[in-house]
C-alpha cells in the first residue's frame, strides 16, 4: 500500500481493512442491483448503466435505514402492547 511519509502503521492499517467493506458492497451490489450485467461497448453506456446501479444501490439504503428492525427493538410495538399486558397478565393469575 502506498502510503505518505510519516503515516502511522495504524492508519494504514485501517485504510487497507476498509478495502474488505468495499469488496463486500461490491459483491452485494452484483447481486441486488445487476452491477455485473453489462458487456461494455462504449464508455458512455457503461457509465450510464453504472450510475443507474449506484443510484438504485443508494435508494435501497435509504429504504432499509426507513425501516426499522424488528429484532432490535426491545419495547412492544404499539398494536402489540396491551397483547403483550394481557398476557403478562394471564401468565400471572395462572
Amino acid at each position: 500500500m502506498h502510503a505518505l511519509l510519516g503515516t502511522s502503521l495504524t492508519e494504514i492499517i485501517t485504510r487497507a481493512g476498509g478495502r474488505w467493506k468495499i469488496e463486500e458492497d461490491n459483491e452485494i451490489n452484483k447481486q441486488l442491483v445487476g452491477l455485473d450485467d453489462y458487456q461494455v461497448r462504449k464508455w458512455t453506456p457503461w457509465h450510464r448503466h453504472i450510475t443507474a446501479c449506484m443510484l438504485a444501490t443508494a435508494f435501497l439504503a435509504v429504504q432499509r435505514a426507513a425501516v426499522p428492525d424488528p429484532a432490535k427493538r426491545d419495547e412492544p410495538a404499539p398494536d402489540d402492547a396491551g397483547k403483550a399486558q394481557f398476557t403478562a397478565e394471564s401468565e400471572a393469575t395462572g
